[in-house]
């Protein structure tokens, strides 16, 4: 009897990426928030992840097996997608099993390489190596990555292959004065057959406005800032981006309030905060999704969590201080600590922005939804 797939995702159900057709009367929101469900994109290009858990006849012992789509202890085979940068970054669709055939670098293979095997020893004289498969693709060029590793789940197994994985690529990069990056990763279960993709999603299309305005210096810098923090697909730079909205923004405060102390008078401005409920201020197809990240700065201000991510992130991102912990992208515990500071760093960034730039050309609380 053949197995039956029920697929499970997190927090939100899957639908195709690709675009549906529309009635003749119906136009993007030009709300800054979108539409998204009207072609099931997340509200800005970020990463997505799907998993698929099969289930399988009682009589067959694999549906005793496994935990779901949280994957549970044994061995995994992890693969990544390679390309090139600004080439191939985001994706409209996700399709299981196609990562291997679909990636490209700039790094060309041997002529006689089917694939390419690194064996990698964690010291000169270590007992055991880890083996790491470069694939290539027709035009003879390194596409993929693909790792076996033994791991508690899911995320366990995102985690061995991320630090064993990113390490390499930056030595090919740096030695072959190339770009190059990943644009998907699937994990196999092996016991279970249950399977994690993970993507860059490109995000919901926003119908036009015509908000426009003849800016100032200081806001062309805040918008540039604000514009490379959701463009770029690398997590660290996306958080230095929105980092420098905030800190822009605050610093443009500090220096009008010691204006107006100058002049014998007192500033009365109130401060943003983050809100108690944040389901309040985000689009509902985010709100249980990013709620989490949310948490530990519910109600603070926003000068102190700046100031806190200062010190636990940007300055771990900006500075290459050994004496202290600075991030890296080859540590995945390092990305997931940026990927949780991002809703909150963009959030605040498009709060302080809107403050210093013309009304009525960011409506943040504007949750318009075509719901179906």
């Amino acid at each position: 009897m053949a197995n039956r797939r029920r697929t499970r995702t997190n927090n939100r159900s899957v639908r195709s990426l690709t675009s549906r057709s529309r009635k003749k009367d119906e136009t993007a929101s030009s709300a800054p928030l979108g539409q998204p469900a009207l072609t099931a994109r997340p509200i800005v290009t970020q990463e997505m992840r799907y998993t698929v858990v099969p289930e399988f006849p009682e009589p067959d012992p694999r549906s005793k097996l496994g935990n779901g789509p949280t994957g549970s202890a044994g061995d995994y085979i992890v693969v990544y997608r390679l390309g090139v940068p600004g080439v191939q970054t985001v994706s409209s669709e996700f399709n299981f099993g196609t990562l291997e055939s679909t990636g490209d670098s700039l790094i060309e293979a041997p002529s006689d390489a089917a694939q390419l095997v690194v064996e990698l020893m964690a010291a000169p004289d270590a007992p055991t190596s880890q083996t790491l498969t470069l694939g290539v693709n027709r035009e003879h060029r390194l596409s993929s990555v693909t790792v076996r590793c033994n791991a508690k789940n899911f995320e366990g197994a995102a985690a061995l292959a991320h630090d064993l994985v990113m390490p390499i690529l930056s030595q090919l990069a740096f030695n072959h004065e190339v770009a190059i990056t990943t644009t998907g990763r699937e994990i196999l279960e092996i016991a279970t057959e249950a399977r994690q993709l993970s993507q860059i999603a490109v995000g919901a299309v926003k119908g036009m406005t015509s908000g426009l305005w003849a800016s100032t210096p200081e806001q062309r810098r805040l918008l540039s800032s604000y514009r490379e923090g959701l463009s770029s697909s690398e997590p660290l730079y996306q958080a230095l981006s929105f980092y420098k909205v905030i800190e822009g923004v605050l610093t443009m405060r500090t220096i009008e309030d010691a204006d107006l102390r100058a002049r014998g008078e007192t500033p009365n401005r109130e401060s943003e905060r983050i809100p108690q409920d944040i389901t309040a201020v985000l689009h509902p197809y985010d709100s249980v999704l990013l709620s989490e990240a949310f948490a530990p700065y519910l109600g603070r201000k926003f000068a102190d969590v700046r100031d806190d991510l200062r010190e636990s992130l940007r300055n771990n991102i900006s500075h290459m201080d050994f004496s202290a912990a600075p991030f890296g992208a080859d540590s995945y515990g390092d990305v997931m600590a940026v990927l949780r500071s991002l809703p909150v760093l963009r959030y605040m960034a498009r709060t302080l922005l809107s403050s210093v730039v013309p009304a009525g050309n960011n409506d943040i609380e504007n949750r318009e939804m075509d719901d179906e």
